[in-house]
């Protein structure tokens, strides 16, 4: 209905003229008439217009103003207590209407930013699926509803070596890898719930009368899906999945039990080699639990100080002087106590900890070497500090050493990169480009446990690396086979022959010590000498002066 835009302006008019007209009609009346019955008959006819039109302005007035009023009142009210669901209806009145059209706009805006805030409280952004809070919502009420074993299950997966991949190829990259994955996941799910727990973590709420079924064919489905391609920002990849898989029992009726019970298949899964799925059974709970505890501690180590760092000085083989030292990580476990890398390196690895935990030893090991050069000014230290090959292949590595030796006033050449010969025989040209910068940053590159790889003198020769480390299982098998001493003597002999530093790893004996000098070994380090030891013990033996071991050259017959 058209609003009349005239009525409430004549209200008042209206008004004032029909007690004009009552007053002139009953004025006379009265003066002529003394009230009767007859005579009050006529004045009540008198005033019959003005009664008429005084109840017709009441009329108006009521259902054109206070009747809206009161009902826009009421659903005002309403939305005061959250129910944004009243609107105001159409008015006659253009003030009224007027009012009706600005609240409804408002209630419009105010439940489209609410519905806006509701799903973005309950979805993930990169993805649009459901996040932690409305997964677990959904799974608690799976759960309460599911009244016979195996109705429902959950599968908990994640994207394999997606950290690796995200620091190398950038966040940019990952935001576009997740994004094509979880399409993926949803396009196999046949319909059941997926959703983003947050970082590479995904999980697909099953319900089925046969649950474990259902999830066991979904997660074929999401594998055959992942054989092909994905195809971001010009390049194409192939990316692998693990998968853990729980299935509600009589006596697992929890979504903390049953998110457990798929987080110990999911690391089962990648334990076996990844690119799989593992359906949890009974015999999956006898894994120890060190393990899942380790992985989460490990992420914290950096914030809670855990690390540090113990120092194995290389050797001059010549004199028994300090030359310099390599920093050899260790993790103080606030249960476990000292941790060798062998316990957490790999968990490292695979969780993406890695470079946090390698720039951590990097600008320790530099700080540490600034303060110990003070202590001998005179003999300049080098130190040696192990680069895995996840740090290896982040393309920002040559920026962050370059930061490092700025902020910690480090000389270059005093720093000494050690890389893996596996590390650097994959992909020789990005090998070459990022030894390339390096070098041209002034730090020393060396080849670690030099023998055990791709030992190729075509490579050697290629590679711009001045030193070679032999690995100590050459120096261990010194005396024990008829090979092992010219094996030795021919990589020395191959080192300096391509102006190489070799540093011999493992010396245990004064024999290996003493052959390894006369045929040309310029370094070395070991027990012998000194095990890794802390900051302030390596301190100790810096202020010392003297050689840690005084040797006496003499000729011994050729070994093997």
């Amino acid at each position: 209905m058209t609003p009349r835009t005239n009525i409430l302006p004549r209200l008042p008019i209206a008004a004032f003229f029909g007690a004009l007209a009552l007053a002139g009609c009953l004025i006379p009346v009265l003066a002529y008439h003394p009230l009767s019955d007859a005579g009050s008959l006529a004045v009540l006819l008198a005033m019959a217009p003005g009664i008429l039109i005084a109840a017709m302005a009441t009329y108006l007035i009521h259902r054109n103003v206070a009747r809206p009023l009161r009902a826009a009142a009421a659903v005002i009210e309403a939305a005061s207590d959250g129910e944004l669901d009243g609107r105001l209806p159409p008015a006659r009145l253009r003030e009224v209407q007027a009012v009706a059209h600005a609240f409804n706009r408002m209630a419009d805006s105010v439940q489209e930013s609410t519905d806006s805030l509701v799903y973005r409280a309950f979805h993930d952004p990169l993805t649009g699926l459901p996040n932690r809070a409305l997964f677990l919502s959904g799974f608690t009420r799976a759960l309460a509803g599911a009244r016979r074993a195996n109705r429902v299950a959950v599968m908990f997966l994640d994207v394999d070596r997606f950290k690796y991949l995200n620091d190398s190829l950038g966040h940019g990259v990952g935001d576009q890898l997740l994004s094509a994955f979880s399409q993926r996941v949803v396009g196999a799910a046949d319909g059941h719930m997926v959703a983003r727990l947050g970082g590479d973590e995904f999980t697909v709420l099953v319900q089925s009368a046969n649950a474990q079924a259902a999830a066991l064919r979904i997660a074929e489905r999401v594998m055959y899906a992942l054989r092909r391609p994905f195809s971001l920002s010009g390049q194409e990849m192939f990316v692998t999945s693990s998968i853990g898989i729980a299935v509600s029992t009589e006596v697992d009726r929890t979504t903390t039990e049953l998110l457990r019970k798929a987080d110990i298949a999911l690391y089962r899964a990648k334990a076996e080699g990844r690119s799989r799925f593992v359906l949890f059974t009974p015999e999956l709970d006898a894994i120890p639990s060190e393990q899942f505890d380790l992985d989460n501690a490990l992420r914290r180590s950096v914030e809670r100080h855990e690390l540090l760092l113990h120092y194995q000085p290389l050797i001059d083989l010549r004199t028994g002087d300090i030359t310099g030292m390599e920093a050899l990580l260790r993790w103080d476990h606030p249960h476990r106590g000292i941790l060798s890398p062998a316990t957490f390196i790999s968990i490292a690895e695979e969780t993406g900890e890695i470079i946090r935990i390698g720039q951590w030893v990097l600008e320790e090991a530099c700080r540490r070497t600034v303060e110990f050069q003070r202590l001998r000014p005179d003999y300049p230290l080098t130190v040696c500090v192990n680069i895995s090959a996840a740090e290896f292949r982040q393309r920002d590595l040559p920026r962050r050493i370059a930061r490092v030796l700025e902020a910690t006033g480090l000389p270059p050449r005093q720093l000494k990169l050690e890389l893996t010969e596996s590390v650097l025989i994959q992909d020789i040209p990005s090998t070459l480009e990022m030894l390339g910068e390096l070098r041209d940053l002034g730090v020393g590159l060396a080849i670690d446990d030099f023998g055990t790889g791709y030992s190729s003198l075509s490579y050697l020769q290629r590679l711009p690396v001045d030193t070679l480390k032999v690995d100590q299982s050459f120096i261990a098998r010194l005396g024990v086979d008829a090979t092992s001493g010219p094996v030795l003597r021919a990589i020395v002999e191959m080192g300096n022959a391509l102006k190489m530093n070799v540093v011999a790893e493992g010396i245990e004996n004064r024999w290996q010590w003493d052959f390894l000098a006369d045929i040309g070994c310029r370094q070395g380090q070991g027990h012998f000498f000194t095990p890794p030891v802390e900051a302030t013990d390596f301190g100790r033996l810096l202020t010392a002066h003297n050689p840690i071991k005084v040797r006496t050259p003499r000729r011994l017959p050729r070994a093997g």
